[in-house]
This record gives structure tokens, C-alpha cells and sequence, in this order.
């Protein structure tokens, strides 16, 4: 379609000069009579001196016959310059793709080609405004000075209108700014206009170019185009526009922005309205019946294709995808487009909500390729939708499919089958082997159950994934597909043996990913595959207990999985010597042991090294300088980490559950700060060095049970970042101090437990508005809880119930991964260790310290709190009211402190709370009777003398059975606490008696009583 627009846009001549200069396309043989004018040679030598040129691009400018320059034509007659192209391009390599492009300043000395009729610089690094002398160029018919890389900025010089005879003007990808349009009516022979990404702010921009008479195609993407008003079409005469392509993607345009005039423009056969957001489709596109190709990528559409366009009899193309609104019938969608069913060849709805059914598309005879990936289709394969002989592509991926596969043998053209992420069940049918054009199967992610033998019949099949289905072996055709490159084949029920007949044929496999299988691999111990890898993941496969020896011959590779394979062998001497280019290795979950070797000078790039939970021994080695992500946790690794000074580039560094000793170093300064560091559960002393917060990209620092001593690191105040921060099980001491609050203000995770700290809590530790973990537990802290810890808004529920929460994992971008923290917690009664969902955690546990006072009332503003342990302190008064509020709460511990009253009620409105301790304190009273409290076991309530009622013992008849409980969880007087017993007022009557007539009694046997008491009424 490309090479249309060009006729379309360039004149004959003009396209001949192009072709015949392609970039680095030219000899000395087509130039052998032409001479070059020693002024323009002299000019373009100018010009040269003038730029940055990296990549040799112009090392042809040497000799006098400037003619034969690279990106340069002159006239065969006069010897002038015609043509100057020196478009930049990609330069593609076995390794890796580089930019080729010129830098520098375009010299004014350009100015003096003055024949000059064809001018590319696009795609260079000039950047900054566009030279104003281009404008003097009056014979030019080609510019383009589009651009991707460093972009022109600033106006379009006004001098653009002296260039009468430009036929194509090509300034897309830039940061112009058009402030006016009215240069361009002197153009008037212009057929190509491309200003995407300009930020066009002329209200008349519809008006000034439907003005140019030769206009073909118009390219205005991205430019935050003005609406245009009714009243200003008025004059306009759209219809007289020969415009066949417009582009006017991603401008916000609404359809109500565009419908006055877009449908005006009948000679349209390629439009593009994607990015925008149109939500209901105008039925006003059936008036475009010329076109031919349609795009409405990610443009908001909702509801469905109208009716309408059944009159876009020519269309070819429609491409819909990602608007996820798009909730239409797939049969209806089909009825509405059945007017092309003859010229449609590409039909792309992916990414949207189509439903229903696959049905008849044989009506569509010029169908090539059906992208339907990511919608709600549903149902099986219909015997009608089975005979679309020409079709090569087929995606049906990621949708709700059931059934078995068609008889593949039906779609003989295709070259690509994408079935993975449906329900399909069943084998794989035969007839896959007659598709003899098929490059790519994808079957992954449904319950398919076998492969035939006829898939060693694909003789051009590059790429085939059967992940994640219920394979039960391989058969031995795949040995004759020897052309695939990349074979997927992991969390499958693989059984039997992969022997060298199903490997040795394929030696362009670039690919191999065969994880998470139960296959038993059987080949000699001397076989060299004819393949070179690229991909190596066979984590799963049952490789051990010995390296396979084969592995030695692949050179290649960039990515080595073998994890989980029972490894027990010692690393092999030649892993010192892996692939420059290996960016991944991963042989975790083994039990690989003896020393890990020297791997400082195996690659060029950034690498992600996992050597966690396995049996090596001895000192850190030296790892390479740009590793990404080292993890060697859960080993037995010992000595210093002195050997990580020299990396350089590391976003993720766990080197947890170690033996190592010494200082964590201080070199953090001449290398780049991680994003984590893990050295939890080893022997560390010391405290934390300074450089290691001297940049604010740390997140998270696991420095748990090490040997860490003195008072709170001071070198924290720098680590603004940090969002976990577990320095527990150390032997710290000292205040928490009263910055913690302002300078660790992102702290979502903070656990100093079983520290010897002392002091009392900062207040300032309640500006950690974030916070969900707070374990302060096992120190020796004093003093009351402050007052302000109900101001942490993640303990508390919002008004539609829900509560915010924060995933502190950080993602590491050169990586691409999450790294999966921990933290040891005492929930429900027991130390654990929580990892994948640390981030769901909302706990506050301050247990065994000497807190005095009172739990503060304002804690039951926490509501979103799941566990409270203030356990073994010196708490006194209540259990707080309306404690029932705290409906989210699981674990509940206030045993072994000094807290008195009752118990209040409100706990039976705890539905989740599954622990609860109230033991050893001063509780009185009924145990209140409900199902949630009377379910706990004695121990629960035990230590507390005057407490009565099941489980404990029951109260005595005469004591009240719970007078004034108080209040509930809505702070209502409870109906039943009003309730006395008969038993309460007849005791209370008589001893009113008895002490009455006690009264009474003394007043008539004494005189003495009987005179003081007269004496005092008389007062």
C-alpha cells in the first residue's frame, strides 16, 4: 500500500531519482560521464564539515566526482545536483540494531544547489528549528525532513511558500508548531502533506487546505487539531476536495467534533481514526463508499458497526482493535459488513467484546486475515466457518472457544494458526500435516491432549507452542520440522523420553522452552545437537543430577533456565566462559554445591543471575559489572561481601539466608544504589553506611536477624525512598528517633521488632500515612501509644468499604520483574514469613515492651486493621468502645497487661476474628453470651480472677449476670443491659430495710443520738 501512495504523491521523474539513489545505492559506473560542478561539490564539502557523522555514513565525499557520493544524483546533461539523500536508517546486526544518523548543524552552504529537486534529511539528529534557506530551494518537488529521533521544533519558516513546485512535503514526527496555514495556498501543485505531531493551532486548518487543488494525501496525526465550527464550513466546499487519505488519528476528535464535515469528503479510500474517541460509530461512513481501508484502532467505539456500512462495497481492510466497548454480535458484525464480502482481505477486531459464535465466513471469498484475539466468542467451530481456502491468517487466542479443533486440512493457505488461551480439548487433528505453508501454530493454554504424527509434515513451520496444555508425549515426526526455530512446549503432562531423533533434524532451533514438564531425557553423553540456541528454559525437566554435557557445545544463547531439575553436581568449570550475550541464568532450586566460579567476564549487557536456594559454598565470587538482578539466597555462602563493589548497574540484590559476616561495604558511591537489598538472616555487624542512601533509589533494605549494632542508623535519614525497611532481630538500642516520620515518609513496611530500643514512641511515627505493617514488638519502649496512630489512613476503610493498599515489590524495569519481598510476622499466635501477599497485611503489633496507659479511643477509627498485638505491657483501663467498629479485625491479643472492666459486647460483632487473647489482666464480669465469643477456647480468657461465664466457669447465682455491658459497636445502649434480675431487686430491697431500721433503731434507744440528730435539722 506504501508504494501506491508514492505514485500517488511523486511525480514519474521524481520517483526515478528516488529509486535510483536508495541509501548507499549508488556506483561509479551509473555516474562515469557526469561532472560535477566544482561549486556544489564545494558546497556539500561545506555542509559535511558542518556534521557530526559517527557511523562513516558519508565516507564516499572524498574524491572530486561529487556524482558518485553516497545519497547523491546529478542531471546526466547539465551536471547539476538533482537529488541529496541522506535519510537516516537502522542498521539491523545478528546482536543488535543501530541507528545510523548525521548530528550536527545543516549548513547554509546548501543554499547554492539551487537545481536541487529532491531533499531528504529525515530521520538524523539536527533537532532544533527548521533552517529558514530551505525555503529558497524554488525548483525543489520533494522535502522531507521528518524525523523520530531528535525532532525540529519551532515554526514552520514562512519562506515555505516559495517552494511553487513542491509535489510532497513531508515534516511528520516533529514539535512544530503551525500557528498559520495560509503559506501553504501557494503550493498549489502539493499531492503529499504530512505535519503529524505539530501542535497545529489554526482554526481555519480545514479551510486553508481543501484549498489546494492536487492535494492526495494528508497526514495529520497527532496534531491537537481545533474543532471546526458549523458556521466556519459554511464556505468551505469539501466535496470538491480530491483528498483520497486522511489521517487524523489520536487528535481526541468526538464524532460529534467530525461528523459536519468528514463525511463530505466522498473520494476518501484510506481514513484513519484511531486514538480518538468516538463512542457511537455515525452512520454518515456509508456515504464514503470509495473506501478501501479503515482504521479505528483504540478509538473508543461503543455499542457497534452500523448498518450502514453494507454500502462500503470496496472496502479491503478494517481494523477496530482495542476498543473494548465494542460489545456487538460477531453474526451481526458480519451481516453489517457483507457489502465487501468480495473485497475484504483483512478484518482485525481484536481486543474488544464481540460475542457469540464463529459463523459462515465463505461469503467472504477475499478474506486473508481474521484477527479476532482477545474478545468473548464462544461455542464450537461450525462445519460453514471450515472452508476459507485462501485464508493465511487466523487469531483466535484469548477468547472462550470450546470444543475440538476443525480439520485443519481445510485452511490450506494458512501461514499463521493462533488458538492459544481458549477451552479447546481433544488431539490435535491429522490434517495439521497438510498445511504446508504454516510458519507459526500456537495451540497454548487449553487441554488438548496430544500431537500427530502428522506435524512432522510442516516443512516450513518455524515456531510451534503447545504451552500449558495436557501433552502426553512427542511424537517422532518432530524430528522432521527442519525449519523451526522456536518450539514451546512447558506446564504440559509430558511423559516418555526426549531422545536425539525428536532433536538432532532441527538445526535452526533457536529456541527451546520445554519447562515444567515429566520428560526423561536420553541422549549419549558425547552428543553435539547441529543447533545453536538462543533460548534455553528447561526448568522442570528432570535434567539432573548431572549438568547435561551437551549444554557445553551451545554458544549462543542469551537465556539459560535450568531450575528445579535436581541438579546435585558441582558447577561446571566452563560456565567461567558463557555467551557475551547471556542475559538471563537462572539455576535456582537445585542442589548444586561446591564454589559458584568466577563470572565477572562473561557478558556486554545487563544480566539476571538466579542462584538462589541451593548448596553453594565458599566466598561471593566476582560477578559481572552490569548484572541486574544477583540472587544467591539460601545457600551457604560465607565471608565478606566485599565482591559486589564491582558491579555497577544492580536494580535487585538478595544475598538473604547466608553465612556472611563483616560490615555491609561502603561502596555504594561508584556503584548504582539497588532498588533492593536483601541480606536478611546472615551474620552482618556493624551499622548501615551512609553511601548507601546517597541516591533515593533504594525501596527496600531486608537487614533482619544480622548483628547490627548501635543506635537507629542515622544513614537512613537519606533514604527518602524507602518504602520496607526491617531491621529486626538485631541488637540496636537506643531511641527511634523523631525523624523517622518526615524523612521515611513512603514507609508502607517497618519492623524493628526484637531490637533493644527504649524511649518512647516518636508521635512523629504517625506521619507514615502509608504504612500497613508496624512491628515494634520485643524492645524495651515506654511511655503511653500515641494518640495519633488512628490517623493511619490504610487502617481505615473507605465509605464504599473498601481499603487502599500498596504493593510494596517494587518493579525493576531492567529486569522486568517483581521482586517478591518478605517480612516475618506474628499473626494468629505465630512468627510466619509472608511473601506474595505481604502487600494484603495491615497489622500493628507493639507486644512485649513497658507501654503504660491507656489503648487509645481513637483506635477504633481503624478499621481496616487485621491484627492488633499489644500484648505483654503495662496497659491499663478498658478495652476501648466500640471496638466492634474494627470489623476487618482477625487477630486480636491483649493478654498479659493490667486492663480491668468488662468485656464489652461489641467483640461478638468481630465476624473474621479468628485469634483472640485477653488473658492474664483484670477483667470482670459475665463473659458476654454470643456464638463468636463463647467459640474461643478457656485459655482465651484465663488470669483473669473475677472474669465468669463459658468457657470459663459460670458466675454465681447471686452475682449480676452482666450489668451495663456498655455500649455496642454502633455506640447504641444495648436493650438486654437493662435488664436486671428479680434476684438484684429483692436483695437490694431488704438490705434498704435493714439499714433503714438500723436508722431508726438507734435514734429511739439513744438520747445522746436523738439530741445531736434534733440539733443538727435546726442548723
Amino acid at each position: 500500500m506504501a508504494t501506491n501512495i508514492h505514485l500517488i504523491l511523486i511525480s514519474l521523474s521524481i520517483l526515478i531519482l528516488h529509486r535510483s539513489i536508495a541509501f548507499g545505492s549508488m556506483s561509479s559506473e551509473d555516474h562515469a560521464e557526469t561532472l560535477c560542478i566544482t561549486y556544489e561539490r564545494e558546497a556539500l564539502l561545506e555542509f559535511k564539515q558542518e556534521l557530526i557523522d559517527e557511523h562513516n555514513m558519508l565516507s564516499s565525499w572524498k574524491n572530486e566526482e561529487c556524482c558518485t557520493w553516497r545519497g547523491v544524483k546529478c542531471s546526466n546533461t547539465t551536471g547539476h545536483i538533482l537529488v541529496l539523500s541522506l535519510r537516516g536508517s537502522i542498521e539491523s546486526t545478528p546482536d543488535s540494531s543501530n541507528f545510523l544518523t548525521l548530528t550536527g548543524n545543516i549548513s547554509s552552504s546548501l543554499v547554492k544547489l539551487q537545481y536541487l529537486k529532491y531533499l531528504d534529511l529525515s530521520f538524523n539528529d539536527f533537532g532544533g528549528q527548521i533552517p529558514k534557506f530551505i525555503g529558497y530551494f524554488r525548483r525543489l518537488e520533494y522535502l522531507n525532513l521528518s524525523s523520530s529521533y531528535n525532532p525540529f521544533t519551532g515554526l514552520i519558516p514562512p519562506q515555505f511558500q516559495n517552494l511553487t513546485h513542491l509535489r510532497a512535503l513531508d515534516l511528520g514526527q516533529n514539535s512544530l508548531i503551525v500557528k498559520s496555514l495560509e503559506w501553504l495556498s501557494h503550493l498549489v501543485y502539493l499531492e503529499h502533506l504530512d505535519l503529524s505531531f505539530s501542535n497545529v493551532q489554526a482554526k481555519n486548518w480545514l479551510q486553508e487546505i481543501i484549498k489546494l487543488p492536487s492535494l492526495r494525501e494528508l497526514h495529520l496525526s497527532s496534531c491537537q487539531l481545533p474543532i471546526i465550527s458549523s458556521s466556519s464550513l459554511v464556505s468551505a466546499n469539501i466535496s470538491s476536495s480530491h483528498i483520497s487519505i486522511l489521517d487524523i488519528s489520536y487528535n481526541k476528535y468526538t464524532s460529534q467534533a467530525i461528523n459536519s464535515w468528514l463525511f463530505n469528503f466522498t473520494s476518501l479510500t484510506s481514513l484513519s481514526l484511531s486514538g480518538n474517541d468516538l463512542g457511537q460509530i455515525a452512520s454518515g461512513f456509508g456515504n464514503l463508499k470509495s473506501l478501501e481501508h479503515l482504521k479505528l484502532y483504540g478509538s473508543g467505539i461503543q455499542g457497534g458497526i452500523p448498518r450502514t456500512f453494507e454500502n462500503l462495497s470496496r472496502l479491503r481492510s478494517i481494523d477496530a482493535t482495542s476498543n473494548n466497548l465494542l460489545s456487538q454480535p460477531f453474526s451481526e458484525l458480519l451481516d453489517n459488513l457483507s457489502g465487501s464480502n468480495r473485497s475484504l482481505e483483512f478484518l482485525s477486531f481484536e481486543g474488544n467484546a464481540l460475542t457469540g459464535s464463529l459463523i459462515n465466513l465463505t461469503r467472504f471469498s477475499s478474506l486473508r486475515e481474521l484477527r479476532l484475539q482477545g474478545n468473548l466468542l464462544n461455542g464450537i467451530f461450525h462445519e460453514s466457518f471450515r472452508q476459507i481456502s485462501i485464508l493465511e491468517y487466523l487469531d483466535l487466542s484469548n477468547n472462550q472457544m470450546t470444543g475440538s479443533l476443525p480439520d485443519l486440512a481445510l485452511f490450506p493457505s494458512l501461514r499463521e494458526l493462533h488458538l492459544g488461551s481458549n477451552h479447546f480439548h481433544g488431539m490435535i487433528p491429522q490434517g495439521l500435516g497438510q498445511l504446508s505453508e504454516l510458519k507459526i501454530l500456537d495451540v497454548s493454554f487449553n487441554r488438548l491432549q496430544g500431537l500427530p504424527e502428522s506435524l512432522g509434515l510442516l516443512s516450513k513451520l518455524k515456531i510451534l507452542d503447545v504451552s500449558f496444555n495436557r501433552l502426553k508425549g512427542l511424537p517422532e515426526s518432530i524430528g522432521k520440522l527442519f525449519d523451526l526455530e522456536s518450539f514451546d512446549a512447558p506446564y504440559n503432562f509430558l511423559e516418555g523420553t526426549i531422545s536425539e531423533s525428536h532433536l538432532s533434524n532441527l538445526c535452526n532451533l533457536k529456541s527451546l522452552n520445554l519447562s515444567s514438564n515429566s520428560l526423561t531425557w536420553n541422549v549419549s553423553l558425547d552428543w553435539i545437537p547441529c543447533f545453536q540456541l538462543q533460548v534455553i528454559s528447561l526448568s522442570s525437566c528432570n535434567l539432573g543430577p548431572h549438568f547435561p554435557k551437551w549444554l557445553r557445545t551451545q554458544n549462543r544463547y542469551s537465556i539459560l533456565d535450568l531450575s528445579l531439575n535436581n541438579i546435585s553436581d558441582t558447577m561446571p568449570s566452563w560456565f567461567s566462559k558463557l555467551p557475551p550475550m547471556l542475559t538471563y541464568l537462572n539455576l535456582s532450586y537445585n542442589q548444586i554445591s561446591g564454589k559458584i566460579q568466577d563470572l565477572s567476564s562473561n557478558n556486554v549487557g545487563p544480566i539476571v543471575i538466579d542462584f538462589g536456594y541451593n548448596n553453594f559454598s565458599g566466598s561471593l565470587p566476582r560477578f559481572p559489572q552490569l548484572v541486574s538482578a544477583l540472587r544467591v539466597d539460601n545457600n551457604q555462602i560465607s565471608g565478606s561481601l566485599s565482591s559486589i563493589c564491582e558491579i555497577r548497574s544492580v536494580v535487585t540484590l538478595d544475598l538473604s539466608d547466608n553465612l556472611l559476616s563483616g560490615e555491609i561495604p561502603d561502596c555504594w558511591t561508584v556503584m548504582s544504589v539497588p532498588m533492593v537489598l536483601n541480606v536478611a538472616n546472615n551474620r552482618i555487624s556493624g551499622s548501615i553506611p551512609y553511601s548507601l542512601c546517597y541516591s533515593s533509589s533504594l525501596s527496600s533494605l531486608y537487614v533482619r536477624n544480622n548483628n547490627l549494632s548501635g543506635q537507629f542508623p542515622a544513614s537512613l535519614k537519606n533514604c527518602q525512598g524507602l518504602k520496607v525497611l526491617d531491621l529486626g532481630r538485631n541488637t540496636l538500642s537506643g531511641k527511634i528517633p523523631e525523624w523517622i516520620g518526615s524523612k521515611l515518609a513512603y514507609l508502607g513496611i517497618l519492623s524493628l521488632r526484637f531490637n533493644e530500643f527504649s524511649g518512647s514512641i516518636p508521635p512523629s511515627i504517625c506521619q507514615l500515612q502509608s504504612i500497613q505493617i508496624l512491628d515494634l514488638s520485643g524492645n524495651h519502649l515506654s511511655g503511653r501509644i500515641p494518640k495519633c496512630f488512628s490517623n493511619f489512613t490504610t487502617m481505615q476503610l473507605l465509605q464504599d468499604g473498601s481499603s487502599v493498599s500498596y504493593d510494596f515489590d517494587p518493579y525493576t524495569p531492567r529486569v522486568g520483574t517483581l521482586y517478591h519481598g518478605n517480612a516475618l510476622v506474628q499473626w494468629k499466635n505465630k512468627e510466619s514469613e509472608y511473601r506474595n501477599i505481604l502487600w494484603l497485611l495491615k497489622t500493628i503489633d507493639l507486644s512485649s515492651n513497658k507501654l503504660v496507659g491507656d489503648i487509645p479511643k481513637g483506635f477504633r477509627r481503624m478499621n481496616a486493621l487485621l491484627s492488633l498485638n499489644l500484648s505483654r505491657n503495662n496497659l491499663t483501663g478498658n478495652i476501648i468502645e466500640g471496638i466492634g467498629i474494627m470489623k476487618m479485625l482477625e487477630s486480636l491479643d491483649l493478654s498479659k497487661n493490667h486492663l480491668l472492666g468488662e468485656i464489652p459486647i461489641g467483640l461478638a460483632n468481630l465476624t473474621f476474628l479468628s485469634v483472640l487473647d485477653l488473658s492474664y489482666n483484670n477483667f470482670s464480669g459475665r463473659i458476654p453470651s454470643s456464638t463468636q465469643l463463647q467459640g474461643f477456647d478457656s485459655s482465651t480468657y484465663g488470669g483473669n480472677i473475677h472474669l465468669c461465664g463459658p468457657p470459663l466457669p459460670d458466675c454465681p447465682t447471686f452475682a449480676p449476670p452482666n450489668p451495663r455491658v456498655g455500649y455496642d459497636s454502633t455506640f447504641k445502649e444495648n436493650d438486654d443491659d437493662k435488664s436486671l434480675s428479680s434476684e438484684f431487686y429483692i436483695s437490694m430491697a431488704l438490705g434498704f430495710i435493714a439499714a433503714f431500721g438500723g436508722v431508726l433503731g438507734s435514734l429511739f434507744f439513744s438520747k445522746s443520738w436523738r439530741n445531736a440528730y434534733f440539733k443538727w435539722l435546726h442548723l
